[in-house]
């Protein structure tokens, strides 16, 4: 499914973020909830009991699949957002490259001086890591941003077999992930996000950075100091859309012709959790 980004009309605008995002009153008004802790508020809300009765209409209003939680009860929002599917399946071979998620895949080249450019904005690999220790390792490589919407499952996998040390947490604001909040802010390195150095056995040192959003932007990593296997959860993002950038090392992976030539010119492929993108080259 290719998947056209033209300013405005991306799918997965809401109007309420097109009206915070395109006019100068409504980024002040997306300011001030932020520095008022809205989301925070928000968020306690969909955690209680409460809040069970939003799921029926947001079931509704996004399309969700539910048949694989047939009669299952969810305690609150969360408890429902944050649900994990056991059904699901992943490529298993080990030269073939998976995504890490449901989600909108774009592809980027990162040039020899360790930037890229994103939804119109250019961003250095120091900007994504905090630090210059890791950007030379990934000039002439591979940026691939998977874009998560309110439908899609919220947890990821490890894309290989491999090892992992330490997750690096950077605090940071919750703007939306929707197309066109990422054209208005640097989203990618103001929100907050998790980094780690994956290890794996076919891609080389590949980096998984997790981009939380509005509303509350909680990211949740299952481990440290671990080796894991191709298609295990890695982790998943509590309340709302988010954000997966992974970044590979030069000539490490060749992507699928029809996932190249649809992400041309920053358009956007729909992929699913474990499926086939690309493989080793």
């Amino acid at each position: 499914m290719n998947i056209i980004n033209a300013y405005g009309n991306e799918p997965g605008n809401d109007k309420s973020v097109l009206f915070l995002c395109k006019s100068p009153f409504g980024r002040f008004l997306y300011n001030l909830t932020l520095f008022l802790q809205i989301p925070k508020i928000m968020g306690f809300y969909l955690r209680t009991p409460f809040s069970k009765t939003l799921i029926g209409g947001f079931v509704k209003k996004n399309n969700i699949d539910m048949s694989a939680f047939a009669g299952r009860k969810f305690k609150s929002f969360n408890d429902f957002f944050t649900r994990k599917d056991f059904s699901r399946k992943v490529e298993g071979e080990k030269d073939l490259l998976i995504s890490p998620s449901d989600s909108f895949l774009s592809v980027y080249k990162i040039e020899d001086n360790s930037t890229f450019c994103i939804k119109g904005f250019d961003y250095s690999l120091k900007d994504f890591f905090g630090t210059d220790e890791f950007s030379s390792n990934y000039s002439g490589g591979d940026c691939l941003v998977f874009r998560l919407c309110a439908n899609d499952y919220h947890r990821y996998c490890y894309i290989d077999c491999g090892s992992l040390e330490k997750n690096h947490f950077i605090k940071g604001t919750l703007y939306s992930v929707q197309p066109v909040c990422c054209r208005t802010f640097k989203v990618y390195t103001k929100n907050r996000r998790s980094w780690t150095i994956l290890k794996t056995q076919n891609f080389g040192d590949v980096a998984q950075i997790e981009v939380g959003a509005f509303s509350v932007g909680g990211i949740v990593n299952h481990h440290e100091d671990y080796c894991f296997k191709k298609g295990e959860e890695k982790g998943y993002f509590d309340l709302h859309g988010s954000t997966i950038v992974l970044l590979f090392e030069k000539d490490k992976i060749v992507l699928d012709e029809k996932i190249k030539n649809s992400t041309l010119d920053g358009k956007e492929y729909r992929v699913l959790y474990g499926s086939r993108i690309g493989k080793k080259l």
